[in-house]
């Protein structure tokens, strides 16, 4: 037996470059970058409370704490040993026919259980999806600019993404074709019809029949992520790409985020039953907490969320409101930006500064948000002029405040760059 080195003074794993270890799926989402772009940049040493505009998350006034502890401990003292025990892949049941009973009003359509698979959040329910669906290779559509998390999952599946216009049916159209005509098929398309997410946008109901049509006619999925659909400010969004395609080719994904809180980390997908089987048994990690599913299930099927609805929606008017008004008045011949009729962001174009100066700029002044090329597959190349503003967790003195500090921010890089 030969001897063995020594190795005590020179560790064989000493210097040892992680990413020649790393897998192509951790290799395409960045991973082992010594930088790596985040959304949420650590809070400037400058200034003591910024205010933040960067995180479109529930603001923490509005959290249902006791309701939550209430079904929380109804739950725990009912059911003790169902709750705290495994609960399968597909999620506590009794979850999934209040989403049954809930989605079956909103999408005009007769659901039941096994349209649903509970995941951890929407994040959690893009990823099964691209699970069951993605091969190495497959050309996913996602609009252009379009959420940045979701681009992440997408890469990491190996996926060729291919970016294509909000709003304009013809092109995507032109987009499929050319794709095709390369000998490639487009597996999936990725939307946020409702309150886009950075644009705050909703597509037209013609314009989603449209996109109805395009994939159908080309055997495209499509993934209709829900996270903003119940945060509206008057009237509800049209109906839903599920709804108006009667749930034939749509796996439409929600989450109780947005609505409720972001720590439940509870989502799911809506599809066909058999898309829902084929999900399923994509699933390795025994399922959601059934003491989370079981105490949400109570609190959405009392009707507490309804009426916690109710009152969420008119505070996040109120605060898009001011901030609008506020950028209105101070950053007029800066900033030029439609008002959003529901969810979290404001998405907002300069005139002349550039964007990704501001982001970083503006931090300097009590501002974080970032700038709008963080939305884009290309990045800082694809666009220099956009940023999305959060108004969800500021309160409503520090949207009025945005306007004069977003001024001296713009101004600031105007000098910089002149």
């Amino acid at each position: 037996m030969p001897p063995i080195s020594d190795t005590r003074n020179t560790p064989p794993w000493t210097g040892m470059d992680i990413r020649n270890l790393l897998s192509k799926s951790a290799l395409a989402v960045g991973a082992g970058n010594p930088i790596e772009t985040r959304l949420q940049r650590k809070q400037s040493s400058v200034v003591k409370k910024p205010i933040s505009l960067g995180g479109g998350v529930p603001d923490t006034a509005t959290l249902p704490v006791n309701d939550l502890l209430d079904s929380l401990t109804k739950v725990l003292r009912n059911s003790p040993t169902e709750t705290l025990a495994y609960g399968g892949v597909l999620g506590f049941e009794g979850m999934r026919t209040v989403l049954a009973e809930r989605y079956s009003n909103i999408d005009n359509l007769d659901l039941n259980p096994s349209n649903f698979v509970v995941n951890n959040g929407s994040a959690g329910s893009i990823d099964n999806i691209c699970d069951a669906f993605i091969e190495p290779g497959d050309v996913i559509l996602v609009e252009s600019p379009t959420f940045s998390g979701s681009i992440r999952t997408m890469r990491g599946h190996l996926a060729e993404l291919v970016p294509i216009p909000l709003g304009n049916p013809d092109a995507i159209a032109d987009t499929v074709k050319n794709i095709k005509a390369k000998g490639k098929h487009v597996k999936m398309l990725y939307t946020i019809a409702d309150f886009h997410n950075p644009t705050g946008s909703t597509m037209s109901q013609k314009d989603r029949e449209s996109l109805i049509e395009i994939c159908s006619s080309h055997q495209i999925l499509i993934i209709e992520d829900g996270a903003y659909s119940d945060i509206f400010f008057g009237e509800g969004p049209p109906q839903s790409l599920y709804g108006l395609a009667n749930g034939e080719g749509i796996l439409k994904v929600g989450t109780f985020s947005k609505t409720i809180a972001t720590g439940l980390r509870i989502g799911w997908v809506q599809a066909r039953s058999d898309f829902i089987d084929v999900l399923s048994s994509m699933k390795f990690d025994m399922g959601s907490s059934p003491l989370l599913l079981r105490a949400i299930s109570d609190y959405v099927g009392s009707g507490q969320m309804d009426q916690h609805l109710s009152d969420m929606r008119p505070l996040y008017e109120e605060k898009c409101d001011a901030l609008c008004k506020s950028l209105e008045k101070h950053c007029a011949n800066e900033l030029i930006f439609t008002r959003p009729s529901g969810g979290f962001f404001l998405w907002a174009k300069c005139l002349h500064a550039d964007a990704n100066l501001l982001s970083k700029i503006a931090e300097e002044e009590g501002l974080n948000f970032p700038a709008g090329s963080n939305f884009f597959l290309d990045g800082k190349t694809a666009d220099t002029k956009h940023i999305r503003l959060a108004f969800s967790t500021a309160n409503l003195n520090a949207m009025r405040e945005v306007g004069p500090k977003m001024r001296k921010s713009i101004e600031r890089a105007l000098n910089t760059t002149s």
